[in-house]
Formats: structure tokens, sequence, C-alpha cells
């Protein structure tokens, strides 16, 4: 290839490189967006937090909310019920033998609060209109 060939194609490859490069800066800030945001998930699963809520009969629009910590002896469930009748809260505990027994309290409507449990770490929380598991 002749120097007079050659001059064009290196210009022309270097304006492709340089056109691949600004959208690499604009994904390495929406990169960073995300991380923050994943940081701030992970912070919130770290403090073990969790959240449930379920709708009520009546009236339409309203839920029961409920909230509940990884304690390393008991477990206290936050609730906040909007609804116009009683609910229960079910939590699945998990032995090391891998048996399983619930804990229920119900929870009386237009009512807030909160009840501790003398377990730790449910394996799972059901939001009930009727006492099923217990």
């Amino acid at each position: 290839m002749r120097n007079s060939q050659l001059a064009p194609a290196i210009a022309g490859l270097g304006a492709a490189l340089a056109m691949l490069a600004v959208p690499s800066a604009a994904s390495a800030q929406s990169t960073s967006q995300t991380q923050t945001q994943t940081q701030a998930q992970a912070q919130a699963q770290a403090l073990g937090v969790h959240r449930r809520s379920a709708s009520c009969t009546s009236p339409s629009g309203q839920k029961i909310n409920v909230s509940w910590g990884d304690g390393n002896v008991s477990t206290t469930v936050y609730f906040n019920n909007h609804c116009n009748q009683k609910r229960w809260v079910e939590l699945k505990f998990v032995k090391q033998n891998h048996d399983f027994f619930w804990k229920c309290f119900s929870v009386n409507p237009r009512t807030s609060g909160k009840k501790k449990v003398d377990n730790s770490n449910p394996d799972q929380v059901v939001l009930t209109k009727k006492k099923t598991n217990c």
C-alpha cells in the first residue's frame, strides 16, 4: 500500500475509534449509577429488614403492611393494618434438622403495633385472612 492510500485508512480508523469511545463514557456513568443503586439495595439487605403487604377486602385500595428484622435471638414484627377486618401474620421457622414450625398472631382491624416472637430468622412470612398454618 502506498502512503497516500494508508493515510485515509488510518484517519477513518481513528474516527471510528473516537465514536466508540463516546458511548463508553456515557455507559460508564450509567454503570456507576447502577452500582450505586445496587449498593443501596445491598445495604438494606445487610440491615436485615424485610417487608410484606397484602390488599384489604375493604376498604379497597388499602393494605396491611408488615416488616421484620433478622434477629439473633428473637424476631420483632411491626404491623400497620389499614383493613376493616382482622388479619393473621404467620411466621414459619426451620430448625437445623430441617423440621419446621409456625408461630402466628392476629392483627385487629385499623391498628398498628409490634409483636415480639421468641424465635429468630423466619424462613417464610404469610399474611392471611384466616388462620391456616397454626
